[in-house]
């Protein structure tokens, strides 16, 4: 069909739509940073998800301003995921109503935002509670003993909701769902397809830790990929808006 067939023209994605699907995909690949940037200097994030609540709980309290802008940030990034998701799926899929594979992948979007959003809100709610209790004057040691052991309890569950679940198993559903729509329609490149099978693969490795497997690489390489993944759309996405007319 040329490029120049009027009914291939009608179909097309607005510009509009295009420019703000490379802005939202550009903004979500490059947003991690900004968190990483706070969170690490604070708290030594990532590697403070794994320290001791005996350590955690007095570092949380001491960094507490910047834990809470860092984590915003997170959140803000996550919740964003789910409108990259829905953007990249619509725009992925041929014109019209969207198919079941095309619905599962929104769904596993939506699913990864709040996922990762329990998950975040577990340092800005219960675990702030917990570093306050942790460093009441008089408490004894059976006492900062049981505050400790809460927080382990909480800090495993959140992470594997928010890490294990949202930002690991349910990330990878989406982005391998959206690969097999890329290939399967071709509204978009072979590459953003292939690309996005071995990112959704990549990312979906550190869910391993739910049956009990040590994965081969970590949650911050896996993210990475999944995030340079998320500029190359965003750079098809403004290149194609870019090239047709307003």
């Amino acid at each position: 069909m040329s490029i120049h067939d009027p009914s291939r023209a009608a179909d097309a994605p607005p510009r509009s739509l295009l420019l703000m699907a490379g802005l939202v995909l550009l903004v979500q690949g490059l947003s991690i940073f900004a968190p990483m940037a706070v969170l690490g200097g604070a708290i030594q994030w990532p590697d403070s998800l794994d320290f001791p609540p005996s350590q955690m709980l007095p570092l949380l309290r001491e960094q507490l301003d910047a834990v809470r802008l860092g984590y915003g940030l997170y959140l803000g990034y996550s919740l964003l995921f789910l409108v990259t998701g829905v953007v990249t799926v619509r725009l992925a899929a041929r014109p019209g109503p969207l198919g079941t594979l095309a619905l599962i992948a929104i769904g596993a979007a939506a699913a990864s935002a709040l996922a990762r959003a329990i998950g975040i809100l577990r340092w800005l709610t219960g675990s702030v509670v917990l570093a306050d209790a942790h460093a009441a004057p008089g408490l004894s040691a059976e006492g900062r003993a049981a505050i400790e052991t809460m927080q382990a309890a909480i800090n495993a569950w959140g992470g594997a909701i928010g890490e294990t679940l949202g930002v690991a198993a349910f990330a990878a559903i989406w982005a391998i769902a959206a690969g097999l729509v890329i290939l399967r329609d071709r509204q978009l490149p072979a590459w953003a397809g292939l690309t996005g099978l071995i990112a959704g693969v990549l990312v979906a490795l550190p869910a391993l830790e739910l049956f009990g497997i040590a994965p081969p690489v970590s949650i911050v390489l896996s993210t990475t990929g999944i995030q340079l993944w998320f500029m190359a759309l965003g750079l098809l996405f403004l290149w194609r808006a870019l090239r047709r007319p307003a």
